[in-house]
């Protein structure tokens, strides 16, 4: 409540002083040396001094214009009056409205009946009265704030608007006051308040209640969260918000923000005494103090220097379900952190970084918690630290560039094997086009990696420790050979591209405890790069080919095609990635994708095919069809391969979004992911959403179901809630 009508103050109040300004245009002449010029049809002394002017009555200075039926100026009087629908432009970016605006020569007060005008965002404006008093304190009578259209007619209602019987602005105080003020939505009032006051939006920030946060869940029963906007100071704030939930204990959550010269801090978090709690919001265990803080900064060293943090805490690993209890997001936001924590682990890092148009240095320290059942915290590492550069130089003209890397990274554990690795690497990679638009690209590099293992077990609880040193490298050439056809209709373009690499044998492979090449998906991108391996300990020997072709069609306004199918062969060599990667056997998977935009049509695939029997080992499809009353978009994921199944089971997903227009302003919406093999639906929504000019209302019916046993599935029912200009209702900001 208290936020609505902040801002409907903030929309009343933004063009100051109501434009009353601008009908004294005619009188500044004596306190500016500014010109005046008045335009009328007629122009006439009034009895007892004075003068009128009557009929398309225009006065202009200085780039502000008022215009009116008539206009009266009063000397003796020290009054200037304009009647009959008077505008006033030039004073602020849109054009104010009046029937009559009364002032007097020094500003210092005067009157307005019948205002109204255009505000940014498309928000209006009205009041029957405008008084500016001679100490600048501005009260409006009888006014209203909408950002929807209103009916030429004049007897339809708006969508919303903000109402209030008295509105002042003290300038003195910087304060603004109401007095019963009301929103109404669709003509009928729905929130009321007799007295209100918060400061005023021209004024430095002020503290004040923001939007609440509502919701109805069969978890977390009915919540209410109240946040309240502490500002410290023009750099910092803080928001406090305590939630009330009917089936469990409060819960305080709070926002710290605030800026430096040089960077930025934000934390969040929040804190409650409580028992576990289940999908039906039943207790079990005990209660105890839980709690989170997220958090993170960056901060400007020098021109091409900066450090920063991240912070990911909840009070107890063997608590893995709190943030999901609660609602609360696992990932942390982006403050441009380099380590991005896998799903459901939590990362807080320190980082200095370099960063210049040819290179990149950075030192990292960092620490993991994870949020997974049955995962062991003592297990995950602590990177403490990884240092990294890469240095590009420009090589003589047609010869490319040269990369220069050096990394370096120290992992400890509690329980597990501590990892030592030092790595410097040289690439040189340039580009040829020769006769017949050939192109070719040939590449080459060479790295030397040194290890220090420790805490390698052996038998029964003994432990050893060894270090060893390898050097590899390789070469290689890509070629491509593009075709064009144009058409009278249709454009293609076929381009053949074929790879050749020679790597080194690795003598170390067997010794080596992979930590930085966990995962690896083949797809078109990855298909030809000369190491494919997303860190440095796997290392792919020996000759391997890779082929593929790329066709492309533009046709119509903007229809567009593209598909692609290649794979790999491995002429020599052992596998080194895992049998889910793709690249397990001698002969990979086809890669195969495409995509396909026409009109109101799009579709996008990419999938991995078995080299032998042509089974789908991967695929994810996405494709959408849209029109001015129906939308529908499908998406689905398979990677379900036969690999993949004695690892972690079949994995088929479906993902459905579809809206129906049913007339001009509502909408039926219907969202849902089903997890095929489970036979269930993990989430899903339903609903109503309305929306037109000036707002958006959603009333959803919402299930989710994540599939883990101790949190059980979840109901709730939505309500979101935009108007526009003012802000929203939303359950989950």
């Amino acid at each position: 409540m208290a936020s609505q009508f902040r801002r409907f103050a903030a929309a009343l109040m933004s063009s100051s002083a109501l434009a009353l300004t601008g009908a004294a245009l005619a009188q500044e002449a004596a306190s500016s040396d500014a010109p005046v010029y008045l335009e009328a049809d007629h122009l006439e002394d009034m009895a007892g001094g004075g003068y009128l002017a009557t009929g398309n009555v225009r006065v202009r200075q200085e780039g502000r214009t008022l215009m009116a039926d008539e206009l009266e100026y009063h000397p003796e009087l020290d009054r200037v009056i304009a009647r009959g629908h008077v505008v006033i432009t030039g004073q602020t970016p849109y054009p104010q409205y009046a029937d009559e605006v009364e002032l007097d020569s020094a500003l210092a007060s005067g009157v307005a009946l019948g205002f109204a005008s255009m505000l940014e965002g498309n928000g209006r404006i009205a009041a029957a009265s405008a008084i500016r008093d001679a100490d600048e304190s501005l009260t409006l009578r009888q006014a209203y704030y909408t950002a929807c259209e209103l009916c030429e007619d004049g007897e339809g209602e708006p969508t919303w608007r903000l109402r209030a019987r008295e509105v002042r602005q003290d300038a003195e105080e910087q304060m603004i006051y109401y007095r019963d003020a009301r929103f109404e939505f669709m003509g009928v009032p729905v929130l009321y308040t007799p007295a209100f006051s918060h400061a005023d939006p021209s004024s430095e920030r002020r503290s004040g209640f923001l939007f609440p946060k509502v919701g109805v869940s069969s978890r977390l029963g009915f919540v209410y969260q109240q946040p309240y906007l502490w500002s410290i100071s023009p750099s910092q704030d803080l928001v406090i918000a305590p939630r009330y939930m009917s089936n469990v204990n409060p819960l305080l959550y709070g926002e710290y923000r605030k800026r430096f010269w040089s960077g930025f801090v934000d934390f969040e978090g929040s804190v409650t005494n409580e028992a576990e709690i289940d999908s039906d919001g039943n207790r079990f265990g005990d209660e105890e103090w839980r709690w989170h803080v997220f958090g993170g900064g960056r901060f400007r060293i020098a021109e091409d220097w900066r450090w920063g943090f991240g912070v990911q805490r909840i009070h107890d690993s063997e608590d893995d379900l709190y943030l999901r209890r609660y609602d609360f997001s696992e990932m942390l936001k982006d403050y441009g952190q380099p380590i991005e924590a896998l799903s459901r682990q939590l990362v807080s890092q320190l980082y200095v970084e370099n960063r210049t148009e040819d290179r990149y240095a950075s030192i990292i320290a960092a620490g993991y918690q994870s949020v997974r059942a049955n995962v062991d915290d003592d297990t995950l590492p602590v990177i403490a630290p990884q240092l990294s550069l890469r240095q590009v130089f420009t090589a003589p003209p047609g010869w490319g560039r040269v990369n220069l890397d050096a990394d370096a990274t120290v992992l400890t554990r509690s329980e597990g094997v501590d990892y030592t690795r030092a790595s410097t690497a040289v690439d040189w990679r340039t580009r040829w086009i020769g006769p017949a638009g050939i192109v070719v690209e040939p590449f080459a590099l060479g790295r030397i990696d040194y290890y220090e293992l420790g805490d390698i077990p052996t038998t029964g609880t003994a432990t050893t420790s060894e270090s060893f040193s390898r050097e590899l490298g390789l070469v290689g050439t890509e070629i491509s050979w593009p075709f064009f056809r144009g058409g009278d209709t249709v454009d293609v373009i076929i381009e053949p591209v074929v790879s050749f690499i020679a790597a080194t044998d690795d003598p170390e492979g067997n010794r080596l405890i992979n930590e930085d090449s966990l995962t690896l998906d083949l797809d078109e991108s990855l298909l030809f790069e000369p190491v494919r391996a997303s860190g440095y300990d796997l290392w792919e020997e020996g000759q391997r080919a890779n082929y593929g072709v790329r066709a492309t069609a533009f046709f119509g306004d903007n229809g567009y095609a593209r598909g692609f199918v290649g794979r790999s062969e491995r002429l020599d060599g052992n596998a080194v990635f895992s049998p889910t990667s793709g690249l397990f056997e001698n002969a990979s998977d086809y890669v195969v994708s495409g995509e396909v935009d026409w009109g109101a049509f799009a579709v996008e695939m990419t999938t991995r095919l078995d080299t032998e029997d042509f089974d789908i080992n991967t695929l994810q499809l996405n494709a959408s069809y849209r029109t001015d009353r129906f939308g529908v978009a499908i998406g689905y994921l398979d990677s379900s391969d036969e690999a993949a199944l004695s690892t972690r089971g079949p994995q088929r997903e479906l993902r459905t979004d579809l809206s129906w227009q049913l007339n001009d302003e509502w909408s039926l919406v219907n969202r849902a992911t089903l997890d095929l093999d489970a036979e269930t639906t993990r989430r899903s929504e339903t609903g109503f959403l309305y929306q037109d000019e000036c707002s958006q209302f959603e009333i959803l019916y919402q299930r989710e179901d994540i599939g883990i046993a101790d949190l059980g599935p979840s109901e709730s029912i939505q309500f979101r809630i935009t108007l526009f200009t003012l802000g929203s209702l939303d359950p989950d900001s």
